[in-house]
């Protein structure tokens, strides 16, 4: 009698290392899809520059990507899974160089760092007002994005 009940756990117990151990684990976070794509500012491809994708609904999460010789692939999430959600999107941008060139130009002066330009009209720094708006679709997306100042 303690046979099988030391072979019944023991089946037991391989059938749940198989479980929880044998199969592959699903990856955390939404479902994503493909997104690339090039941005230019006034015709020429944009750098020192990330592009933010921030969902028009607020279920979804943002996704974004350094831009780099106008070039870029998103991610999403603090995983940095590859892609973006399915839906629509504002673009928005953030200057690369604007938060170091601050940084050092405030320790090396006296008073309030100078104001950094940024390589993109003001606009285009918050969701809230830019005008630029893309969708991200099922399947690979491959996404121009061309800005004038």
């Amino acid at each position: 009698m303690i046979r099988s009940t030391q072979l019944l756990l023991a089946l037991f117990g391989v059938l749940c290392l198989v479980t929880f151990v044998g199969c592959p684990a699903s990856q955390s976070g939404p479902t994503t899809v493909p997104v690339k794509g090039t941005l230019t500012i006034d015709g020429q491809p944009a750098k020192d520059v990330t592009i933010m994708f921030n969902p028009v609904d607020p279920k979804n999460p943002p996704a974004s990507g350094p831009v780099v010789n106008g070039a870029f692939e998103l991610r999403t999430g603090r995983e940095g899974k590859p892609g973006a959600v399915v839906g629509k999107y504002k673009v928005s941008l953030v200057a690369e160089s604007s938060t170091a060139s601050a940084g050092a130009a405030y320790k090396s002066a006296k008073g309030a760092p100078p104001k950094v330009e940024k390589p993109f009209p003001e606009k285009y720094s918050s969701p809230a007002t830019s005008d630029k708006e893309v969708e991200v679709k099922a399947g690979s997306n491959d996404i121009k994005i061309e800005i004038t100042k």
